[in-house]
């Protein structure tokens, strides 16, 4: 697994990260993107003013460019996307070990149930479900809630 820069993100990058977020869920759940059909302002708007503010928001980088993030609060994973190119090098891992460092006490977080790429990789990386449910609001998605206890 190839080195990677961990670091909050900086204001001058939401462009960047809005984008790569966008590129992710486009190709993680093409039938909810499809279905929500969000603008780039609209995912511009979100991000600043929704998961950028609730969360700190760290990125994985190789040569000063993003290839993954994740959005991160009291131990709850709001958001976790790995750039398409990058996927499958080694960069999910090192954003859920930072997580893991940053929150000793245990994480947890919710994936659609469709998504079985998403829930593999928690899996592998000790999440087990928890509950199943559906998402709120628009998204109206069935999904289900991962914990991963703390370190021992």
């Amino acid at each position: 697994m190839a080195a990677h820069e961990i670091r909050r993100m900086r204001a001058d990058e939401l462009g960047e990260v809005v984008a790569l977020w966008r590129r992710s869920r486009d190709e993680a759940q093409p039938w909810l993107e499809a279905r929500m059909s969000h603008s780039t302002d609209d995912d511009l708007r979100y991000f600043r003013d929704v998961v950028a503010r609730e969360n700190e928001v760290w990125l994985a980088l190789s040569g000063g460019r993003p290839l993954g993030l994740l959005a991160l609060r009291e131990g709850f994973i709001a958001h976790l996307y790995v750039d398409p190119p990058a996927q499958r090098s080694g960069v999910g891992s090192v954003l859920i070990a930072h997580a893991q460092a940053l929150s000793p006490g245990g994480l947890s977080l919710y994936t659609h149930q469709r998504n079985q790429r998403a829930r593999r990789f928690y899996e592998r990386h000790g999440f087990r479900p928890r509950s199943f449910g559906v998402s709120p609001g628009a998204e109206c998605e069935p999904d289900v809630r991962y914990e991963r206890p703390s370190r021992e």
